[in-house]
This record gives structure tokens, sequence and C-alpha cells, in this order.
């Protein structure tokens, strides 16, 4: 059993992280959509949308990823549920989404980040549990330094996806407003900002896996058809983040980031599509903002 000031050592020590993203990703991936889509056929169920044009991060933004504390995985977990309709103790449920894992991950400035004894030892029924939360602590940091790296002097903010829709739709049966009916949609909204300028917003899903590579390979197809779920502004001219981490019991952990860059730059949040079952487009204007925008362009109007 560690003692207090080594494990706080231990989450205070930088690791390098494994990345992979490469032009071969799109084919790997498109083949898991492939066969997907042909399952869901078989099985007469509706056919997804799944986000165009998606790439691979290129290695000069990778490189500037370098390293990553557990305390960089661990916060961005824990800041991220706080809103995510977890109870009413959000302060608590942040502190525990931190501290549950607080000895799950090893690793030093010589090597790359990987689960510790204690993270493989955990019991199997916690197991997905696990890769999922840790999947969601890797990418938001991941995607909090890209974003950051890419606009530098803004301020990434990190919001649960269902918080943010539900100002505008019934996501469940107890909600009150239009229903999508459509089931996927991002995890989470990535909005890079500055005061006096308009706001983009990056739609996010993330996953985790023990398995392997063919696994993220699989998510990453089911990734894409969550982030297509919600437009913004225009219609397809929203740039995502898709992440994929794998958590191997006999290896270093390894992130599968993908993306979708913007069309254009300076666009701002003004309306919002949700995608519904009978693949119509339903648009609200987004609530007002709080933070003054400039000059901002006039959305398509909404296809019902």
């Amino acid at each position: 059993m560690k003692i207090t000031a080594e494990v706080l050592r231990d989450l205070a020590e930088p690791s390098n992280v494994a990345v992979h993203s490469n032009a071969e990703l799109a084919g790997d991936v498109g083949i898991a959509a492939a066969d997907d889509d042909k399952q869901r056929e078989e099985k007469e169920l509706d056919q997804l949308r799944r986000k165009p044009g998606l790439e691979p991060i290129p290695a000069k933004d990778l490189g500037r990823l370098a390293q990553l504390t557990p305390w960089d995985v661990l916060h961005s977990f824990g800041r991220a549920i706080t809103l995510a309709r977890r109870g009413a103790g959000r302060g608590l449920a942040e502190h525990w989404g931190c501290l549950k894992y607080n000895q799950a991950l090893t690793g030093n400035a010589d090597s790359f980040m990987a689960l510790s004894a204690e993270g493989k030892e955990t019991a199997e029924y916690y197991k997905a549990l696990q890769s999922g939360e840790l999947g969601t602590g890797f990418a938001l940091a991941l995607a909090t330094r890209l974003l950051s790296r890419r606009y530098p002097n803004h301020f990434v903010s990190i919001v649960p996806a269902d918080t943010a829709l539900r100002a505008g739709w019934a996501l469940t049966s107890r909600d009150s407003g239009p229903k999508s009916g459509y089931r996927y949609r991002p995890q989470f909204f990535a909005e890079v900002w500055r005061p006096g300028e308009p706001s983009r917003v990056f739609p996010i899903a993330c996953k985790g896996n023990h398995s392997g590579l063919s696994a993220s390979h699989t998510q990453l197809a089911s990734a894409s058809a969550h982030v297509e779920a919600v437009h913004i502004g225009a219609w397809d001219e929203t740039p995502c983040l898709v992440f994929s981490t794998e958590l191997p019991l006999d290896g270093p952990l390894r992130f599968t980031p993908w993306r979708r860059v913007e069309r254009e730059v300076g666009w701002t949040l003004r309306s919002a599509f949700l995608i519904t079952r009978w693949k119509t487009r339903t648009c609200i204007p987004a609530s007002s903002h709080p933070r003054k925008t400039t000059s901002p362009r006039s959305p398509n109007p909404a296809i019902m």
C-alpha cells in the first residue's frame, strides 16, 4: 500500500503518450463501418449516417502533445462529469471521478503511460466502466490540448452534450420538448472561445477498450455516427473530434484520434440541427450566448 505522499507524487509524474493516427486509419475504419452497416441491414435496422471527411491528425500536431500526467487525465474526466446529471452533489462527483483511479495509471518521463498493477486488477465487471471513463479522460485531455494549441489565447470549455441539447430537445421520455427519436449523439461539446469573438464548437465522441486496434476501428466507426448526429450552423460544416483509447494489460495505453476540420474560419454558434429517426433535420436557435459575438453569420433555414 502506497503512502499518500507517494501517490500524489506519482499523479504528477509526466509520461509519454502513444498515439496512432495515420492515413491507413481511414481505410481500416471504413472497413469496420461497412461491416457494421451490413450487420444492421441483415437485422433490418435503420442505416446510420456517419460523419464524412474524417481524417487523421497531422504528425506535427500530434508531436506537440508530448506528455500527460495522470492528474491531467483524471481532472479532465472529473470536470467533464460535474454537469452530467449525476446527482445534486456535483463537486462530490468530480472528486470521486478523480479519486477512484488515483492509482490506476503509471509511467514516467522515460516511458509510455500504462495501466498500473492496481489498474490491471480491476474486477471483470468494472472493466467496461474503467475503459469508458479513462477513455473519456484521455480523450478530453488530448482534445483540450489539441484545441488550445490550434487556437492560442483562447479558452477551451468542455460540456456534456446531453446537458446542452436538453435546452432544445427531449432526450428521454421524462423530458419535455421536441423528441429526436435518434439515440446517437456526441458525448461532449468543446467550445473554443474568447471574449468579443464568435465561438467554435466541436462535437466529441470518445470510447475506450481493453482489446486492441481492431476494437478501436469499430469504436471509431460508431463514434463517426455519434458526431454526425449534431450539426451546428450551416449543414455539414461542423468540425469534430473522435477518439478511441486502448488500455491493454500488457503494454502502453494507445490513443487513436480522428478529426473533421472546419471548412471555414470564424463560424459562430447560432443554430443547431439534430438528426431525427426519419432522416430529417430539426433546428432550434441557440439560446442567448453569454459572450459578446461580432458579425454573426445568418444560419440557413431549418429543414423540417
